[in-house]
């Protein structure tokens, strides 16, 4: 290859590979960031909820009572349901997941070759083929850490 074609390659690189999979992963380390704090919030509240409704379970109105009473006993479960579905998501792990590989795209993205800066040809080439196996590295590391997760995961007894 020559000069040329390595430059051209390497912004269609950058374009569409690089640019392409840093986005996706910082959109969803955001998403599932976004839901974890979702989830405790509604979580938290039930719970405030509870409380609220036992304090006010004195109020001498039957009705009332009775409805505070309901929701006193309903609220806690709901709390536990939600801080199970995000436990059981790993809405966590996977921020950490996403946010880990994001942190390494953009660590590899400053090994990335600069066209101005270079003096020859196999400078260049030499620095692209750094630049993309470690981003290529990154990519497949956290590919491989879904990999690990499966294989904790155990089938159902039945």
């Amino acid at each position: 290859m020559n000069l040329g074609n390595d430059q051209q390659f390497l912004q269609l690189y950058q374009t569409y590979r690089f640019d392409d999979q840093f986005g996706w992963y910082k959109d969803h380390r955001h998403e599932f960031a976004r839901a974890q704090a979702e989830t405790i919030w509604i979580s938290v509240s039930f719970m405030i909820l509870t409380f609220i409704a036992g304090v006010l379970e004195v109020v001498d109105i039957h009705w009332f009572k009775v409805t505070c009473m309901i929701i006193a006993a309903i609220c806690p479960v709901l709390s536990t349901a939600f801080a199970a579905y995000s436990t059981l998501y790993g809405f966590e792990q996977q921020t950490k997941l996403y946010q880990d590989t994001v942190n390494n795209l953009m660590q590899a993205r400053a090994l990335m070759p600069d066209p101005q800066q270079i003096i020859d040809e196999a400078d260049f080439t030499r620095q692209l083929s750094r630049y993309i196996q470690e981003v290529e590295n990154t990519l497949q590391a956290e590919q491989g850490q879904w990999g690990q997760l499966v294989k904790r995961m155990k089938p159902p007894e039945a």
